[in-house]
This record gives C-alpha cells, structure tokens and sequence, in this order.
C-alpha cells in the first residue's frame, strides 16, 4: 500500500512537471512583442462562458530583465477600439518608470508580474486596477537566445477558472482577463552567427532563424545585403522593401515590391497567434509606375477621438467575416505621363478565399477620415487561388493622394463567412456579438456611475 501511495506521489510530480513545462531561474534582459486578448465573463467567469472583447491590432514590444526582476509591456489599441496600459502597481512614477512592473520567479517555470491594468475610455471613467498575471516562459530548447511566452490560469483563490489569465472584477463593466502571448529575445545575441543581433534583425522584419542567416532565401546571406550600415539598410530599388527581404532581382526592380510578411510577421516564422502570420506577399506593376513604400499589418485604422463615442470606430470592417489575410498598403509613383487604368497584381504565398466568397475591402477617404470600403466586384479579378489583379486610377476615388503621377492605396483579401453580403454594410465599424455585449454593459455601467 505504501509503494503504492509513494508510486502515485510520484507520477503526481512527474504529471504537474509535464504540465508546467516553463524555465525556472531565467537571467539576462530579453526584447521582443506581445499579442493580447481581452476576455470577458458576463457572470461567473468558467470555461465556455467567457466573450473575447478584443484582440490588439498589432503586436506590441515588451522587455524583460530577469537579472532586476521587471518588466515594461508595451500597449497598444484593443479591436474594439479601447488603448489599455500595462503600468507600475500604483501607476507609479514618470515616462518609462511608470510601466515598468516586477515580477517574481515563482521556481516553477512561471513568473508573476505585479501590475496596473488600466483601459482608456472616457465613457466609464478610464476604469484602472491594480492586479497580476502569471505567466509560463520556456526557453527555446533549439535556441537559448530565444522564449516562449503565454499566460497562465492562475486566480487568486487558487482555483482555476479555465480562462487563461487572472481574474480582475468589480472595476470594469464585467470581470475581464488580459492574456498577453509572445516572446523574446535575449539582448546583444546573434542567433545566425553574423554579427548582426536578433533585435535589429526583428526590427528590420528579417527572420534571426533562417537558415543560412539569409531570410530571402535568394542565396545572398542577410548581413551581405544590409550593406555597410545595418541600422540604414539597402534599398536599392528604393521601393520601401529592404534588400534583405527582396529576393533576387526584385531587390533591383522598383516595380515588384516582393517578400513582404503579412500581419506583422517575419518572413517564415509566424510571430503571432494568427494562421497567416509570416506568410509573403508581392506586389507588382506596370512600366509607367515604381513602388515607393510597402507596408502591412492588421486590418485597422485610427480610432475616432469623438469623446461622445461609446466605443470608437476602429474601421475594422463588418462582423463576422474573416481578415486572414490582413492589410497590404502602397504607394506608388509614375514614371511617365499615365492615362489609363493602373493594374496592380497582388500574389500572396497563402491561398485566398474562393471566388464565390472573396470580398475585397479598401481604404477610402470618407468626410476626410481614412474609412474601409468593399470595392465593386468589378474592380478586381482573382487570376487563380494566389493572384489578384486591380484596377485603378491616379487620383480616382480609391487613390488617398490627391497629387498628380502619385497613387496611395490600401487592401485586404476578406473571405465572406455571411452568406448574403449587402455592399452598403461595408462602411466599416461593424461589431461582433461579444463587442455589441461589452457596449451594452459599458452603457449602463456609464449610466450607473452618473447616478448620485
């Protein structure tokens, strides 16, 4: 009976080892980025009764000092169209100072990070609290230069509740849980042995795995084709695509604008939670006009600052559709004197959305506010699962530059998960079940705080 009770002590440790597979005793400063997702529980927070507020609209940085035991955590916009701060307990102290937390190693794998959560929304009074979040951080067994970041279950009253993060109730309109996930790199390290460190690598967009320390796969290795100075890299077609992410003899052709990762991916290694992250694009066109900047991201604008707004439009498009693919935007310059319609090919390495459900969103300029719009199906042609074409014209009504011989314009591939779709709904702003929940609860909670 003994052995028995000893034996199953025993696979009880091995059991929680396995489960909590994290790096106790980490040390070193470590740069890298989060994504966060804001969960709500309408009641009592359980597994499957939780509603996702909101996503962030792009990843944000965040440091780690093991050696000190702090760590600054960048925010950023939620979906929903709220800025939230992760800050000092307190709010402590001036610029940087003030969010900076600590954090404790707990010896397990996970780390507490002791901490002000606050939402800016001057509707409910910008509802701030202090709280903490445990997370797990593993050590990349294939690189000890790099971690793995989540967050855990952990509640105070040391029950899970199955919703990963920790509790915080009775200051916003319903009890929320920010789960931040991400990872880091360890400061000055060079992961693909070239001198160049994985930070500035990160920064640039270019891949610190890749093999042969060349993230174009064009066989010329990413420190040769920086150039002389990597904090100024090459551009030598000058089209806002470095040369290190150009493969090839795009890196020299103004009109092809290639190798470019979508929603604030690396090329080749997803960075965030989304299933197109660190997939490519290339963008191409005719010979009367030449690249001149390309970006993507996520598929969000600014937010309105009209203080009347119950939630501010963040332009995200219509709910309950799916922006897999993210915002391709470019900018592009004539080299001659043009007439006729621009044609842009858009090819990106994920297969798009089938014929019968591809919609194609565009930045517009409404009332003087940049605005997503479905542009008419005859304004562009699916060539095959991969290949848009486009038509436009300089200065017509999709071109955000009003100057002449210059053409701004922005995309997103949007698969149709409605069925019925009514082209006049395309004004932006639409609101999943979960976000229409949070403005019903953020109203009463507002009329509930101006009762005397």
């Amino acid at each position: 009976m003994k052995l028995k009770a000893a034996l199953l002590v025993l696979s009880l440790l091995v059991t929680a080892n396995q489960a909590m597979a994290g790096t106790p005793g980490l040390t070193g400063i470590y740069h890298g980025q989060h994504l966060i997702t804001m969960r709500g529980c309408p009641g009592a927070c359980q597994a499957g009764s939780e509603l996702v507020l909101g996503k962030g609209i792009r990843n944000a940085d965040w440091s780690w000092n093991f050696d000190e035991g702090w760590v600054l955590i960048r925010g950023t916009t939620l979906t929903v169209g709220f800025d939230y701060e992760v800050q000092s307990v307190g709010n402590q102290g001036q610029g940087d100072d003030r969010l900076t937390a600590g954090f404790t190693d707990n010896l397990d794998g996970t780390y507490t990070v002791y901490h002000g959560f606050q939402i800016y929304n001057p509707n409910v009074g910008n509802p701030r609290a202090d709280t903490s979040t445990t997370f797990e951080i593993t050590e990349d067994p294939d690189n000890p230069n790099r971690i793995a970041i989540i967050t855990v279950d952990d509640e105070p009253g040391g029950v899970p509740d199955g919703i990963p993060g920790t509790q915080i109730v009775s200051i916003f309109p319903m009890t929320v849980q920010p789960d931040f996930e991400g990872s880091a790199r360890l400061e000055g390290s060079s992961s693909g042995g070239d001198g160049i460190s994985d930070q500035l690598k990160e920064r640039l967009g270019l891949n610190p795995d890749a093999d042969n320390a060349d993230t174009d796969g064009d066989g010329v290795p990413d420190a040769e084709e920086l150039g002389g100075d990597p904090e100024n890299p090459l551009d030598s077609d000058g089209d806002g695509v470095i040369d290190a992410l150009e493969p090839g003899a795009a890196a020299h052709d103004a009109r092809v604008a290639a190798g470019v990762a979508l929603l604030d991916g690396i090329p080749g290694r997803r960075v965030t939670g989304d299933p197109l992250s660190g997939t490519i694009a290339e963008a191409s066109v005719g010979e009367a006009w030449r690249f001149t900047s390309v970006t993507t991201g996520y598929m969000s604008l600014a937010t309105d600052t009209d203080g009347d707004a119950a939630i501010p439009d963040t332009t995200r498009g219509d709910a309950g559709l799916e922006y897999q693919h993210g915002f391709l935007r470019f900018d592009l310059q004539a080299t001659a004197a043009v007439s006729d319609p621009v044609t842009v090919r858009l090819t990106f390495q994920a297969p798009l959305p089938e014929s019968s459900r591809l919609l194609l969103y565009a930045t517009q300029a409404v009332g003087g506010v940049e605005r997503y719009q479905l542009m008419a199906s005859g304004a562009y042609q699916r060539l095959d699962d991969h290949t848009l074409e486009i038509s436009l014209h300089d200065n017509g009504p999709w071109d955000l530059n009003p100057a002449a011989g210059i053409l701004t314009f922005g995309a997103a591939p949007v698969e149709n998960t409605l069925g019925g779709h009514q082209e006049s709904s395309g004004n932006g702003g639409g609101m999943d079940m979960a976000a229409l929940a949070l403005l019903v609860l953020l109203t009463a909670f507002r009329r509930w705080r101006a009762v005397p």
